[in-house]
């Protein structure tokens, strides 16, 4: 007796054969169309966002990335110290001013924080997604 001519042998010619082929295309299509790690609506992305950070077009705040070396530092304490005792009766506006001025820069470094990282997120984001337009359902297969 032939294995096809059993009860086994037909089980497997007629129903486990049968079912791994349709399984196997069903992996060969799935893996066909490649699925994005990631989707993001249209109207949240930033236009050419990859071209123009390769090119240099990108700016994401006004300020940029700037961090000033301890050397500099240094040089500011110094002249700050020659600058204190010639003010004499100025120098609580001095100090007013000092104030002002550190926490303008506080702000402005916590917006360049901000701002990293968002470019930063949007870089990832922009190398994971295909471009979706908003349909309000789910995303096209």
């Amino acid at each position: 007796m032939n294995f096809h001519e059993t009860k086994m042998g037909t089980t497997f010619f007629n129903q486990q054969i049968p079912e791994l082929i349709k399984t196997l295309q069903d992996i060969a299509k799935a893996l066909s169309k490649p699925v994005p790690a990631a989707i993001q609506l249209a109207e949240t992305r930033e236009p050419d966002f990859l071209h123009n950070l390769f090119y240099g077009n990108y700016e994401p705040d006004i300020y940029g990335c700037v961090t000033v070396p301890s050397r500099l530092d240094q040089n500011v304490k110094e002249a700050e110290k020659a600058l204190l005792p010639a003010l004499g009766q100025s120098q609580r506006l001095f100090e007013q001013y000092q104030t002002a001025v550190s926490e303008r820069d506080s702000a402005i470094a916590e917006q360049s924080y901000c701002c990293g990282y968002r470019t930063a997120v949007q870089m990832i984001v922009s190398g994971l997604t295909t471009l979706q337009p908003q349909t309000g359902g789910e995303p096209d297969e």
